[in-house]
């Protein structure tokens, strides 16, 4: 077979392009990007190629195709397209390949905001970041609200406040904008300081501040003043946590990896005006064994996403094509961005650094690995179920005598949650209280969907009740004929505040015996309450909506987006009933023959 491909490959054309080695059934196995399409092909197959997992590569690949492309930016464009979209045996898989939150100052409105976003787009806002830790963008948000006081609100809000700010105002969260409690000339220079604080410029931003107090003292405006002197403290007070300083004011990315065997950790910092102030983990996994290759996936992959392209990034090892990516990197950045492998000086130290912490991060992840795998066995044993429960599915019904019944489904995968596998259904088998028939439909639509991509069961089905909702669980499973394919289980509520809860297993009369096993019990205790949490919120939303609907219906001019509206604006039916017909007419959306018909109906 190889002789056959060398042979085809001999034909390939001597331009950029993405070549695509395919297996049993034309199915990509591996997906890579070249400048010279014919020479990087053939040196798969002409032997002496040894490394790690390269041989077992060759020996699968069955048939090659090949895209051209105009260049190499539009070929590592395709390449990240079709490895993310056919996720190829012998490419990196990254286990954590998540978009971050990053701060977005939104600079061409006449009074920007400052708000959250996961995605980075090229529409004249100013981003920072991203954040992989929430608690430090919280954190970081609450900190630059404090110092320099910009609105967070939507568009729609803030015009709604033009004759008196809101809340945040009051508490000295926000400069009142809205209500013209700030000039515009004022708020651009809060806007500015807050950017420089944002990029890390702090001796700009402290000589910056320090000036502008001097000279509002020297005018006799004392106040102001005093607020740059607590601006001063505050920005003492509150140093970031702990940073490394690199030699140059600019915007770096620093890249580190640490490898045993197939597993990969890459640790991103993100410094930003000379100083790391984050960092990202990702967990790889690569069967090529080339470690400069899969360095090389890893920055396409890692830039395909929405992240901020810096103006400097700082690699391990040299990878091919250096060039091609800076060039794709310049594009989507709108500036020149270098790609650079230091061997000397502070920017090696940086690179150190970046290593040291992939390891720590390695090290940490395969000891709570370690330490899941351990708690899922001991689960196991104690349930007496065939599998050992990596991925648990738990499912619970809400409803209030039978009043709008829905039902939640939660997924945990190695002891963690998977919010974005988290499901919520509306019942519509039952109008009345029926817990059996409704788990019966939950569960049967859930298991319906195994054949779909990115659906495949858990390996556990914790049912929130007792024997009959097991039974009717069980039901729906076997009606769908993949009663063989999970294990079942339901966990029942004892009687009393100290009662530990119950586990049953189909097929099993008696409850499980988790006498020896406490982190077992309390952890699926757990699974089970954040499937409670999740039904109990879905279902009080739609019985807020109901609620509303049902004491505004009939009134003439009131649809559902007017409803809606008004109890954004006034918190509740009963200050919709307080307000007067004015104060009803001032919301956008609302006119005054609206705001009368209101009156007169709630009265």
């Amino acid at each position: 077979m190889c002789e056959k491909i060398l042979e085809l490959s001999e034909s390939f054309p001597s331009i950029t392009g993405v070549y695509i080695m395919k297996g049993a059934g034309g199915t990509p196995v591996y997906i890579g990007k070249a400048k010279n399409l014919r020479s990087r092909v053939m040196s798969y197959f002409q032997g002496g190629s040894d490394r790690g997992q390269i041989p077992y590569l060759v020996r699968e690949v069955e048939s090659v195709d090949y895209v051209i492309t105009e260049g190499e930016s539009e070929a590592l464009f395709i390449e990240n397209s079709l490895i993310k979209r056919h996720k190829p045996k012998y490419n990196i898989r990254l286990k954590d390949d998540k978009t971050f939150s990053s701060l977005r100052l939104s600079v061409a409105e006449k009074f920007p905001r400052l708000s959250r976003t996961r995605r980075v787009r090229d529409d004249g806002a100013l981003y920072f970041g991203p954040f992989s830790s929430g608690k430090f963008l919280k954190s970081t948000v609450n900190l630059v609200h404090r110092l320099f006081p910009l609105r967070d609100c939507t568009q729609a809000k803030f015009e709604r406040h033009s004759a008196r700010p809101c809340l945040n105002y009051f508490i000295k969260l926000c400069s009142g904008p809205c209500a013209g409690k700030i000039s515009e000339e004022d708020y651009g220079e809060l806007v500015r300081q807050a950017a420089s604080f944002l990029r890390g410029e702090r001796k700009k931003l402290v000589r910056m501040i320090r000036e502008m107090m001097q000279k509002a003292s020297e005018d006799g405006r004392y106040e102001n003043a005093a607020y740059y002197r607590d601006q001063l403290v505050s920005l003492r007070e509150n140093a970031e946590i702990e940073k490394v300083t690199s030699s140059k004011f600019e915007d770096v990315d620093i890249v580190g990896f640490y490898r045993e065997s197939e597993q990969y950790e890459f640790t991103v910092l993100l410094s930003r005006g000379g100083s790391v102030v984050d960092k990202l983990d990702f967990s790889v996994r690569s069967r090529h064994g080339d470690e400069a290759e899969c360095v090389r996936e890893f920055l396409g992959r890692f830039y395909f996403s929405d992240h901020y392209v810096p103006k400097r990034i700082l690699l391990p090892l040299s990878i091919r094509d250096r060039d091609g990516y800076s060039e794709w990197l310049t594009e989507k950045r709108g500036k020149r961005v270098y790609i650079e492998t230091p061997r000397r000086g502070p920017k090696s130290e940086l690179l150190r650094f970046a290593m040291k912490n992939a390891r720590e991060s390695f090290s940490r992840k395969a000891e709570e690995k370690a330490r899941q795998g351990t708690l899922l066995r001991s689960i196991r044993k104690s349930t007496g179920i065939k599998r050992i429960p990596y991925t648990i599915e738990c499912f619970d019904i809400s409803n209030i005598q039978g009043s709008q019944t829905v039902a939640s489904l939660v997924r945990f995968r190695n002891a963690r949650s998977e919010r974005d596998r988290y499901r919520k259904y509306r019942i519509t088998s039952t109008t009345g209280q029926d817990d059996f028939r409704s788990m019966y439909e939950v569960v049967y639509r859930r298991a319906l969907r195994a054949a779909e991509d990115n659906w495949n069961l858990p390996d556990l089905i914790l049912i929130d009740g007792g024997k009959g909702q097991l039974n009717a669980a069980y039901a729906a499973l076997r009606d769908c004929g993949v009663q063989d394919e999970v294990d079942l289980a339901s966990i029942a509520k004892t009687e009393g505040r100290s009662g530990v809860d119950r586990i049953y297993v189909h097929g099993k009369g008696e409850p499980c015996d988790f006498s020896s096993n406490k982190k077992g019990i309390y952890f699926l205790m757990r699974v089970r309450n954040e499937a409670h949490r999740f039904a109990i919120t879905y279902h009080r939303g739609l019985r807020k909506d109901k609620t509303l609907a049902s004491q505004m219906d009939g009134v003439p001019g009131i649809g559902k987006k007017r409803k809606f509206l008004l109890l954004d604006h006034f918190g509740s039916v009963e200050k919709i009933k307080g307000a007067t017909a004015e104060e009803l007419a001032s919301v956008k959306g609302m006119t005054k023959q609206a705001a009368r018909n209101v009156k007169e109906f709630l009265s």
